[in-house]
């Protein structure tokens, strides 16, 4: 098993990624202690040498926001909502997707067609528009009137249940394929019941599937959540504000704010800053491109498995064993 691993450094290295930047989330949110941010910096002598935001340097690695925050350490903080909230919306869709998927494989063929029918329709779907214009409504435009854990609860289920139906499609796909082999038929044969077929040998053939499957929708989900981040819908929780007034008419401009330090909504927050202050977009850009990297380095590993070439050592013959052979002189043949 190990050497396994250690031949599959694209796998080792995209999960150890991933897993780093979750536990150090939540390592950083339980224990760390963060200083109040400074907008100006002063030197030795109290003299203001600099005023946020902060370009890069050894004090900033990342720089920082208006506010003066690290920008370093918000990643970190918002890494646990990004990542986190992707595995779990991607976990979601494979469970229901997969109850979905064995219930079309065992309807009639005719209701089945229908529904595939459907099903297929939402591939060409745009996702994220459809997102949106079921999200939009609880968390921008009626915001006021839905409570906090409505406005994170609620865009989780639609990205879940939204991809459902097309999942659901692919994995009957799948167990169709896989009951269409001879071993199938033959533990059909023998008495096999439905789920002692499924269990030993549609299950084997299907997990590692469902393993691949689970690891591109967490990749595809972190896209969406970039997506969604430009149109000013944050997973990690939206929150309108209203930022001014107009003196003639009364109306009120409103912004959005992310209620947590999620990437997407960082993105949509300093978007405006992108020429003046790149840094701003950079980081979190940054930190989105290299985590959907990890996720298709794990999905190339998963595809093309590498077969493990052991080495045979070749045994020495001694010496020893060999002046101590029998002669061939010594044999004797009788007829």
């Amino acid at each position: 098993m190990k050497k396994q691993l250690i031949q599959r450094p694209l796998l080792i290295g995209g999960t150890l990624f991933i897993l780093f930047l979750l536990i150090g989330s939540f390592v950083y949110t339980a224990f760390a202690d963060p200083a109040p941010p400074e907008k100006v910096l002063y030197d030795e002598n109290h003299n203001a040498i600099a005023l946020a935001p902060f370009p890069p340097s050894l004090q900033f690695p990342l720089g920082s926001d208006l506010d003066g925050n690290n920008f370093l350490l918000m990643l970190l903080e918002g890494a646990k909502y990004t990542i986190g909230l992707s595995i779990i919306v991607a976990f979601g869709r494979m469970l229901f997707s997969f109850l979905g998927g064995y219930l079309l494989f065992r309807l009639p063929s005719t209701f089945r067609k229908l529904l595939a029918g459907l099903a297929d329709a939402l591939h060409y779907a745009p996702v994220t528009i459809f997102t949106y214009i079921l999200i939009a409504p609880v968390v921008l435009t009626f915001s006021w009137s839905y409570d906090t854990i409505t406005k994170v609860v609620f865009p989780m289920l639609v990205l879940i249940f939204i991809s459902v139906p097309v999942l659901s499609l692919y994995i009957q796909n799948e167990l169709d394929l896989i009951s269409k082999k001879e071993f199938i038929e033959s533990a059909r044969t023998m008495g096999g019941s439905k789920f002692h077929i499924f269990k030993n040998h549609l299950a084997p053939f299907l997990n590692p599937k469902l393993l691949l499957l689970f690891v591109q929708q967490v990749g595809q989900v972190l896209v969406v959540f970039a997506h969604l981040g430009l149109l000013k819908v944050f997973i990690g929780g939206t929150d309108v504000r209203v930022i001014e007034y107009d003196m003639e008419t009364g109306k009120a401009f409103t912004d959005s704010f992310s209620m947590s330090n999620e990437w997407a909504g960082l993105i949509a927050q300093n978007f405006q800053y992108v020429s003046s202050f790149p840094w701003m977009i950079l980081a979190p850009v940054t930190a989105f491109a290299l985590t959907i990297l990890a996720v298709n380095c794990i999905v190339y590993d998963l595809t093309s498995p590498k077969p493990l070439k052991l080495k045979r050592k070749k045994k020495k013959l001694h010496t020893s064993t060999i002046k101590n052979a029998i002669p061939p002189e010594s044999f004797e043949f009788k007829s």
